[in-house]
């Protein structure tokens, strides 16, 4: 039996109160990304840095494909669809801006560190990136090393791309547990 049919029948037969909700097993959570294609979180990447455009909404529609298949696999509930896309979405995003962020010479970990996002941390999701996020980055940039000044507009597109990825994974993750 499935996780989540742990969680039915454990309901319905009154061992768990109808509230009680158990983490996502991690090979849950990664679903979408091992069924994902091959260069989706390149697309997804673009997606994030060109919102709105005919290629971001066509990434999207493909990974909306793939989550539901999987949430539909998992027994997710309707609302739970919405956060397991917001948390695949995310999560590639991420994979792919990491990357990129490490070619421009920023280290995701001193984004994750300044706005306290990320793995281990509060991740208080936003609903946008401000000024003050970014300044915030830049004052941590320098200190890591890596002068905020010699950041290009092509590296600040991409510190506020991992900044909205990151916020989606972690209210997607935080909304299925």
């Amino acid at each position: 039996m499935r996780p989540a049919g742990w969680v039915l029948l454990g309901a319905a037969s009154g061992l768990l109160a109808p509230a009680t909700v158990l983490a996502r097993p991690p090979e849950v959570m990664a679903c979408a990304v091992k069924a994902a294609p091959p260069g989706i979180e390149e697309r997804v990447a673009d997606a994030l840095l060109t919102p709105g455009t005919p290629a971001s909404n066509a990434t999207q529609a493909d990974v909306r494909a793939i989550t539901d298949a999987c949430a539909y696999d998992q027994l997710l509930t309707m609302p739970q669809h919405e956060a397991y896309f917001s948390y695949s979405w995310g999560r590639m995003g991420r994979d792919a801006l990491d990357a990129r962020l490490a070619a421009e010479g920023i280290g995701s970990a001193v984004i994750d560190r300044a706005l306290d996002i990320g793995p281990g941390n509060t991740n208080n999701p936003a609903a946008e990136v401000t000024k003050g996020d970014l300044r915030i980055v830049g004052e941590a940039l320098d200190a890591a090393g890596k002068a905020q000044a010699s950041v290009t507009s092509r590296g600040w597109q991409l510190i506020t791309a991992w900044i909205t990825a990151t916020a989606m994974m972690f209210s997607g993750q935080r909304d299925l547990e």
